[in-house]
């Protein structure tokens, strides 16, 4: 028997790797359910963010979805969120386009589009996946090596909405988890723009993660917005935020300020006074104003100036 020196040993097994992450890499592309999703690492081209969940268009484009309402065209990256938006204005979306999930590049009517349901492939935002096909049949197709069911864009956003509550609280938890989103701790973080402590404040907190992942906590919506008008009296150097969060005013629960409804205006009073109250869902928000006087805002329509003006 030949006696295998030490380098031609090592040459040998560098071989026998390399074979097998071939062979591996082989079987994922012969697998339609081993499609990469998230995109790792993101692709530059896709530009867009989900102004509901903060999550980048980039790394989600197979689920990526378009549609319109009353406060014009808006993007998110999942069913769950454009279930969650539909919830939050009260509207049903309009002229919804989806990304196909194998290839996302291509946008098409949803009404026209087929979903498979609960198959291998990954979805976003949900345990019971949702991807779109252009035809019933590729869709049928691709239920036959994944598993699933195929279902009209009418059925799926209907399960969209079912589904939404239970997946909004595994959703919180895990932001959570992940420190997506931090809770302020007593004592220890201040609000920049007045030093008190946010967390004494549950209905009223709010949290700002910037570009480079540094989180700014506020007691108050007031001083976010006066924040955002300008950072550099509170903080050393520029911020860019990268996902602004708020708290729902009836249930204390963290919130996307991008989607949230403000009443501003209003005879109730935040840590500072004059506050912008946030609110998930319109109608709650509307509800207030009726009681206690004030005009409910989207987040491009509310400034430091309206929620303070000046005597």
């Amino acid at each position: 028997m030949r006696l295998y020196s030490r380098r031609e040993f090592n040459i040998i097994a560098l071989g026998a790797v390399t074979l097998t992450v071939l062979e591996s890499a082989q079987v994922l592309a012969d697998d339609p359910c081993a499609v990469q999703h998230p995109f790792m690492p993101p692709r530059k081209e896709f530009m867009g963010q989900c102004p509901n969940c903060g999550m980048v268009r980039s790394m989600w484009a197979r689920t990526w979805m378009t549609f319109e309402n009353s406060a014009g065209k808006q993007e998110v990256c999942s069913f769950h969120c454009l279930a969650d938006m539909a919830i939050k204005s009260g509207e049903k979306p309009q002229s919804v386009e989806t990304a196909l999930y194998v290839i996302p590049e291509k946008m098409v009517p949803a009404n026209t589009a087929w979903f498979v349901v609960g198959s291998k492939a990954k979805g976003t935002m949900t345990l019971n996946s949702k991807i779109a096909f252009p035809s019933e049949k590729e869709a049928e197709e691709f239920t036959k090596s994944c598993g699933g069911k195929p279902q009209s864009f009418s059925d799926t956003f209907k399960l969209a909405l079912d589904e939404l509550s239970k997946e909004k609280v595994m959703v919180g938890q895990k932001r959570i988890k992940d420190g997506k989103i931090v809770e302020p701790v007593d004592n220890k973080d201040q609000c920049p723009v007045c030093q008190m402590y946010p967390a004494r404040y549950p209905k009223n907190r709010c949290q700002l993660i910037d570009k480079e992942k540094a989180i700014h906590h506020f007691c108050s919506t007031q001083c976010l917005f006066q924040f955002l008008k300008d950072p550099k009296p509170f903080v050393s150097k520029d911020v860019s935020p990268m996902m602004i969060w708020v708290t729902d005013y009836p249930s204390g629960s963290w919130i996307s300020a991008k989607t949230a409804y403000f009443l501003v205006g209003s005879r109730v009073q935040g840590p500072m006074g004059q506050e912008a109250l946030a609110f998930d869902k319109n109608a709650e928000a509307l509800s207030l104003s009726r009681q206690e006087s004030g005009d409910v805002l989207m987040f491009k329509e509310v400034s430091f100036e309206k929620i303070k003006p000046k005597e």
